[in-house]
């Protein structure tokens, strides 16, 4: 049988929680190298797709709901938008 990953996420939350800061860190490295000119797509995709395990780790964690993130997804989307707008994002 195989393990489902999600099950990690409620028997070793500690461990889990600790896991996502370090792909979310090594994603970070990842997309530095990429605005120095040394981008790696395979190994950026792969760190995204390492990030986005994670997050379903800690929605299961901390019992966020897909709904919740969408209305905050909403709010940020358009406050970036009107950042980008007036030119505070530089």
């Amino acid at each position: 049988m195989k393990y489902n990953y999600m099950k990690a996420a409620n028997e070793n939350p500690d461990l889990c929680s600790l896991i996502a800061m370090e792909e979310c860190a090594e994603l970070i490295q990842a997309i530095s190298k990429a605005k120095r000119d040394k981008l790696n797509k395979d190994n950026l995709t792969e760190e995204i797709a390492d990030v986005f395990i994670c997050i379903d780790w800690l929605c299961e964690i901390y019992n966020i709901k897909n709904e919740e993130i969408s209305e905050w997804l909403i709010t940020k989307k358009d406050r970036i938008s009107k950042r980008l707008k007036c030119g505070n994002f530089k």
